[in-house]
C-alpha cells in the first residue's frame, strides 16, 4: 500500500505515519493532504517501527486495527526510534481503558486521544492541526517539538514590556531590546515612522541620543515605503545601504533583517531593524517570521501611541514655546482685544557682549605672551664611570672563578681560569725536552745539532707559554668586580664579555639617543631632563655635557650601547648621542636613597625650540617675531 499511495517524498514536507487505518480512510488523507504531508502507511505493528527507524516521522496516527493496549506498546517502542522527542501523537482507537495512555497525556507526549476512529472528514482535520503544532514547536531554537515553547513565553514578555510604555521613544527602545533577544541580533533598532516630517526616528526627543534620519535613504526606508520585509547578507553590497539611517555603527560586511509594523489600515508605524556580525550565521526564515510575529503582536501599541501623539500635537505645540503662555489664555478666554506687545530686556545680550570679548582679548593676550615648548625626546641609558669590560680572547672551558661580585682587586690578579689541559701538557713536554738537551750539550759541547735543538725548544717553551697564559684572565688594572657574567663549567667563545671591572670616585654618566634631525639644534650646556624608568615624575635636570658630531642609525647606536642592554632599548630612527654627568652616584626618591647601576635607562629630553602660541596657530606671523630659542 505505501508503494501505489503516498506521493515522491519532498524533504519540505513533515511525514505523517498512518497505522491501522482502513484504505478509505488512507485515500481521503492521501487526496485532501497530499499537498501538505508526506504519508507512510503501515498496516501492523512491526511495519510501523521499521518505517520509523528509516526515516523521522512528523506525525504518528494509530488507527482502529492497533487498538488499546497495542497502541501503547506501539507508542513505547517509538520512543526509541529516531525524532521521537518531536514526534506528534495520535491515538484514535484507544478502546474503553484511556488510563493506559494517561502518563503520556501528564507528559504531554499525546496530542489527540479518543475511544474509536470518526468519519475521515474528522482524521483530515486533526492531522492538519497536528501538523499546524508540528511546525509551531519547531519554531523555538533546537527545534524541540511540540511542547510548550520557551521562545513563546520570551515572545509574550517582550510583548509585555513594549505594551507598559506610554511613550513612543521607551515604546521603541524595549522593541530594539526584544529584537535583540528574540533572534539573537548583535544590535537591534526600532525606528519610528513620522508622516508629518516624514522622517525614521529613535530616542527621546531634544536627548543627546536622539536620532533623526529621512525616509528617503537606506533599507530602513525601503521597508517603509513598501511594507515588505528585507533580508541583506552583506549591508555594504546592497545599493540601498546608507550606514546613518540602517546601523550607525556598521562597518558594511554585517548581516540585516528589517520588517515593518503597520497598523490595521496598512500603514507604516515603524520598523524592526536586526544587525548581526559577519561572523554570526544569516538571518534565516525562522528569525524572520519571528520579527514578523514580534510586529504584529507590537502593532495595536504603536497603533495606539500614534493615536495619543496626534492627538496631543497642538497642546505641544503650544507647550513648546511657539505662543506665548499669556497669549494662549487670551485666546482660549475668547476675548477680542489686543494683548501687550512682546517685550525683550536687552540687558543679558550687553553682559553677554561683554563677557564674549572679554574672552577673545584674554585669549589673544595669552596666545601673544605664552608660548609652546617643542622637545627632542628619546631613550636614556645610565652609565657608570671607569667601566671595562674584560672579554674572552680564545674560545673554552671554564674552569675556576677566582673573584665575586663587589670584591675590590689589584693589577694582575687572576680572575678567570680556562680549562688548558692540553696547553700546561705541551709546555711540560718541552720542558722535559730542553732539560734533556741541555744535558746533551753539557756533555759536548761541541755538538751542533744540540745547541740548535736548544735553540728551537725555547721559541717552542716561549709559545707554549703564551698560550697557557691564554688560558688565563687577568685584571688589567686595580678595580672593583661590578658584573660577573660567567660560571666554572661554561663555554666561552671569543669576544664574549666575562666581567665587567668599574673604577673607584668616579660618577656615572647618562648617554641620551635623541631624534637625530634635532643635531643643528642641541649643544654642550642644555639642560636635559632625566626620568628613570620605574620612578615615574622622579626628573632629575642635567647639564648636557659632549653632543656626537654625526647621526648614526640604530643599528650603530645599540653596537654602540653593548649587548647587555641594546635590545633593552627602543630605537626607529637616526639618533645622535648626547652625553651629561650625574651629580652623584645615588638618588632619592620617597626619602629612601638609591643607588645607580650600569644599565638603568628611562627618558632624556632636551627643550630645542619655542614659539608663540600665536605664531603657531598662525604660522605666516613667524615674520613679524623672533623666536628666541630656535
Amino acid at each position: 500500500m505505501e508503494g501505489t499511495r503516498r506521493p515522491a517524498i519532498q524533504e519540505s514536507l513533515p511525514v505523517a505515519l498512518l497505522a491501522g487505518f482502513d484504505s478509505g480512510s488512507v485515500e481521503v488523507c492521501l487526496r485532501q493532504l497530499g499537498p501538505e504531508l508526506h504519508f507512510l502507511v503501515a498496516d501492523s505493528e512491526e511495519e510501523a517501527l521499521r518505517l520509523l527507524g528509516v526515516q523521522p516521522v512528523a506525525l504518528l496516527a494509530v488507527g482502529s486495527d492497533v487498538p488499546g493496549e497495542r497502541a501503547r506498546k506501539l507508542l513505547d517502542a517509538a520512543e526509541g526510534t529516531p525524532g521521537a522527542a518531536e514526534r506528534v501523537h495520535l491515538v484514535l482507537a484507544a478502546g474503553s481503558e484511556l488510563t493506559l495512555f494517561q502518563d503520556l497525556i501528564d507528559r504531554d507526549r499525546i496530542f489527540y486521544l479518543t475511544q474509536e476512529p470518526g468519519p475521515a472528514a474528522d482524521l483530515v482535520a486533526i492531522l492538519r492541526s497536528a501538523a499546524a503544532h508540528w511546525r509551531r514547536g519547531l519554531l523555538r531554537p533546537g527545534g524541540s517539538g511540540p511542547r510548550p515553547d520557551p521562545l513563546e513565553r520570551r515572545m509574550r514578555g517582550a510583548v509585555r514590556a513594549i505594551a507598559s510604555r506610554r511613550e513612543p521613544a521607551p515604546a521603541a527602545r524595549a522593541a530594539a531590546e526584544a529584537v535583540e533577544e528574540l533572534v539573537e541580533a548583535d544590535r537591534g533598532y526600532c525606528l519610528l515612522y513620522d508622516p508629518v516630517t516624514d522622517t525614521l526616528w529613535e530616542g527621546a526627543p531634544g536627548s543627546p541620543d536622539e536620532r533623526r534620519e529621512s525616509a528617503a535613504v537606506g533599507l530602513v526606508s525601503f521597508v517603509t515605503r513598501t511594507a515588505r520585509p528585507a533580508v541583506v547578507e552583506r549591508m555594504g553590497a546592497d545599493p540601498r545601504f546608507d550606514r546613518e539611517a540602517d546601523d550607525p555603527q556598521a562597518l558594511g560586511d554585517e548581516r540585516f533583517a528589517a520588517v515593518p509594523i503597520l497598523d490595521p489600515d496598512g500603514r507604516v508605524l515603524a520598523v524592526l531593524a536586526a544587525v548581526r556580525s559577519p561572523d554570526g550565521p544569516e538571518f534565516s526564515g525562522e528569525d524572520l517570521e519571528i520579527l514578523l510575529r514580534l510586529a504584529e503582536a507590537a502593532a495595536p501599541t504603536f497603533t495606539q501611541l500614534r493615536f495619543l501623539e496626534e492627538e496631543a500635537a497642538p497642546a505641544r505645540l503650544y507647550a513648546d514655546g511657539l505662543f506665548r503662555e499669556k497669549a494662549i489664555e487670551h485666546h482660549q478666554d475668547g476675548l477680542r482685544g489686543e494683548g501687550d506687545l512682546l517685550r525683550a530686556d536687552p540687558r543679558w545680550m550687553r553682559w553677554t557682549y561683554r563677557l564674549l570679548l572679554g574672552v577673545v582679548v584674554a585669549g589673544l593676550v595669552f596666545s601673544l605672551v605664552f608660548k609652546v615648548r617643542e622637545y627632542a625626546s628619546g631613550p636614556a641609558v645610565v652609565r657608570l664611570g671607569g667601566r671595562t669590560d674584560l672579554t674572552a680572547t680564545t674560545d673554552g672551558t671554564v674552569s675556576e672563578v677566582a673573584v665575586q661580585p663587589g670584591q675590590r682587586v689589584e693589577s694582575g690578579r687572576l680572575l678567570v681560569r680556562f680549562y688548558g689541559a692540553r696547553e700546561a701538557a705541551e709546555l711540560e713536554r718541552i720542558e722535559r725536552e730542553l732539560e734533556m738537551q741541555l744535558i746533551a750539550r753539557l756533555r759536548n759541547p761541541a755538538d751542533t745539532g744540540a745547541e740548535r735543538a736548544l735553540l728551537s725548544l725555547r721559541a717552542e717553551r716561549e709559545l707554549a707559554q703564551a698560550r697557557l697564559a691564554e688560558r688565563e684572565l687577568r685584571a688589567p688594572r686595580a678595580g672593583v668586580v661590578s658584573d660577573l657574567r660567567v660560571r666554572p663549567g661554561q663555554r666561552i667563545a671569543p669576544g664574549q664579555v666575562l666581567l665587567s671591572l668599574a673604577g673607584e670616585g668616579s660618577d656615572p654618566t647618562v648617554l641620551a639617543l635623541l631624534p637625530g634631525e634635532y643635531r643643528p639644534l642641541i649643544r654642550p650646556g642644555m639642560q636635559l631632563r632625566l626620568e628613570l624608568q620605574g620612578y615615574q615624575y622622579m626628573y632629575q635636570r642635567l647639564e648636557v655635557e659632549s653632543v656626537s658630531n654625526e647621526v648614526i642609525g640604530p643599528a650603530e647606536a645599540r653596537r654602540y650601547l653593548g649587548e647587555e642592554i641594546a635590545d633593552a632599548v627602543p630605537l626607529d630612527g637616526p639618533v645622535v648621542l648626547v652625553t651629561a654627568r650625574l651629580p652623584s652616584s645615588t638618588f632619592e626618591v620617597e626619602g629612601k636613597v638609591r643607588r645607580y647601576h650600569d644599565g638603568m635607562w628611562g627618558q632624556g629630553e632636551v627643550r630645542v625650540r619655542a614659539e608663540r602660541i600665536l605664531v603657531a596657530l598662525v604660522p605666516a606671523l613667524r615674520a613679524l617675531f623672533e623666536d628666541e630659542n630656535a
